[in-house]
């Protein structure tokens, strides 16, 4: 496996592993949603549907921004482990970092108690399911490679 191609499979695993971890948090928080009588399915559906337009909107589009960066990414072993950076480019590794912030400042939220009707949930799910349904690029182009 050359090291475009460990860099596309690695980013489509982290991908989605943090969708499924950001989704286990949101369900956490959707509890009393599920326990009651009167949890709002309406909100449910709304984050699943933003987390389709997301994932076919703007996370396809950087996605396919990081596609570009494949050939960038040679045969040197090294590569192996820095290609998933070469792969994402200084402005994909930026978002990042500032999505791992925007997390964090949103738990802290929620601990502090700025959320009392568990809003941060939905957006977490949303978030969740958008990156859930976007690795599905990097898994594609992963099995188109050679």
């Amino acid at each position: 496996m050359t090291p475009a191609k460990f860099s596309l499979l690695l980013a489509g695993i982290i991908w989605l592993s943090v969708g499924f971890r950001i989704g286990s948090r949101a369900l956490g928080w959707l509890e009393p949603y599920f326990v009651e009588p009167n949890w709002m399915l309406s909100l449910l559906i709304l984050s699943l549907i933003i987390g389709i337009v997301k994932s076919s909107t703007v996370l396809k589009k950087a996605c396919m921004r990081n596609l570009q960066n494949l050939d960038k990414i040679d045969s040197n072993p090294i590569n192996y482990l820095k290609g998933f950076l070469v792969l994402f480019g200084t402005k994909g590794v930026v978002t990042i970092l500032l999505m791992i912030a925007l997390g964090f400042l949103l738990r802290f939220l929620k601990d502090i108690g700025c959320d009392p009707y568990n809003l941060f949930g939905f957006f977490y799910m949303g978030i969740a399911l958008a990156l859930a349904f976007a690795s599905r690029f990097y898994f594609s182009e992963f099995t188109k490679q050679k």
